[in-house]
């Protein structure tokens, strides 16, 4: 295969090529992520074993198709590795808060709306890191039309068609900026709240089978009480 055909197979991020060399983004290519686009958290994984573990835990199971949706959802991941502690401690402050309430029997003022600000703020942070992710696509593209038009192998007919691509590939990501932009405020209170209902939804069911659990058991003992008392009643009496 020509030099030029193999520039404009790269270009295209070919999944049908991806599938046949069976690669895959892994842990190596999420560190590597972290390194590039979110140093910050390899920073404190350092100075924080917890974290440091968890991050790598996080590394050591991603696996994906390596293609240039994956790639983009992967940088997305790494961007976002804090927001996603931040909802996971959210979703267990709740449940701690709801737990507290069940057992004392006093109202914890305002944890549902500390809890749902919180989910807000995270949900804010994605949003934003989200625009940073199409953003960094328009680059990559705009990097990939620099390389092209500088390829000497590719004939003048080859370089038009490759960078008339890659211009209608910006051209979809802006839109999607654009999209995504309108009315944001509105989008982000609306999945806070969706998010929030989630945990709401996750946490009474969490109840209802901790309910039926007990029920159960409390069932099984009594059961079990009245066969070890028949049994009692049936043995002979001593002479």
């Amino acid at each position: 295969m020509k030099k030029g055909l193999l520039l404009l197979a790269a270009l295209a991020v070919s999944s049908a090529l991806c599938a046949q060399e069976n690669q895959n983004f892994g842990r190596e290519d999420v560190l590597a992520a972290f390194k590039e686009y979110n140093p910050a958290a390899l920073e404190k994984a350092a100075q924080n074993p917890a974290y440091n573990d968890l991050l790598n835990k996080v590394a050591a199971a991603y696996s994906a198709p390596r293609t240039e949706e994956r790639q983009n959802e992967m940088i997305a991941l790494v961007k976002n590795f804090d927001n996603s502690v931040r909802l996971q401690a959210a979703r267990e402050e709740y449940f701690n808060g709801r737990t507290l309430q069940a057992v004392s029997g006093e109202e914890l003022a305002a944890l549902e709306e500390r809890v749902l600000s919180e989910i807000q703020e995270v949900v804010e942070g994605v949003f934003s890191n989200t625009l940073e992710v199409k953003e960094i696509q328009i680059d990559r593209y705009q990097e990939q039309i620099k390389a092209v038009k500088k390829e000497d192998t590719l004939s003048k007919e080859q370089k038009k068609q490759t960078v008339a691509d890659l211009k209608s590939k910006i051209k979809a990501v802006k839109t999607e900026i654009k999209t995504l932009k309108k009315n944001s405020k509105q989008k982000i209170q609306d999945t806070a709240l969706v998010y929030f209902g989630d945990i709401r939804s996750e946490y009474g069911k969490q109840v209802q089978a901790q309910l039926l659990q007990a029920q159960t058991e409390d069932l099984q003992a009594s059961q079990t009480a009245a066969r070890d008392v028949k049994a009692d009643n049936k043995k002979p009496v001593a002479k």
